[in-house]
């Protein structure tokens, strides 16, 4: 009997260490960056970023505050933009667009823990790009970043607008 129970407890435990092994697997992802668009040219990007370095260092820290914060959320799949802008004198700002749109409350912990990143030293002007992220495994997003602030920015326009204008509009 003893061989029994020594044999089912062997058995329990294989079995749990099975279980927590796949499970991180089965975990949806709370935030994962599908990939990084370009707003501008090659060559503003080239004048106003001053490395590589420094825009990637800043993005992955955006990437580690946007995991962090969504960790703590209840998960709510979605996928779209994170957009980002920074200006000289170490100055940033972050819009959201997704689809379906996050709750208020969480949009807003999760923008003022973005916009808490201290970012790189743009020079000569706005350096705006954007990350393609989903939550909670959603599928990627398509298309081009819109939030809903520079739609409203650029109703009633007939004419194109240039991004850096866009944005310096919408963030006074």
């Amino acid at each position: 009997m003893a061989a029994t129970k020594k044999g089912v407890s062997v058995r329990w435990l294989a079995v749990l260490l099975m279980v927590f092994s796949v499970f991180p697997v089965l975990a949806a992802t709370p935030y994962q960056t599908q990939g990084i668009v370009l707003l501008q040219p090659d060559f503003v990007l080239q004048e106003r970023v001053p490395s590589i370095d420094s825009l990637s260092g800043y993005i992955k820290a955006v990437q580690a505050a946007a995991e962090a914060t969504m960790a703590r959320e209840a998960p709510s799949p979605t996928s779209g933009f994170v957009v980002l802008a920074v200006r000289p004198g170490r100055r940033s700002m972050a819009w959201l667009d997704f689809q379906p749109a996050l709750p208020d409350a969480v949009a807003a912990r999760l923008t003022q823990a973005i916009q808490a990143v201290p970012p790189f030293e743009a020079r000569d002007g706005v350096v705006v790009f954007a990350l393609n992220a989903t939550l909670w495994d959603a599928p990627s997003a398509h298309g081009f970043p819109n939030p809903s602030a520079w739609r409203k920015a650029l109703e009633g326009r007939s004419e194109p607008m240039e991004i850096g204008d866009l944005v310096n509009e919408v963030w006074p």
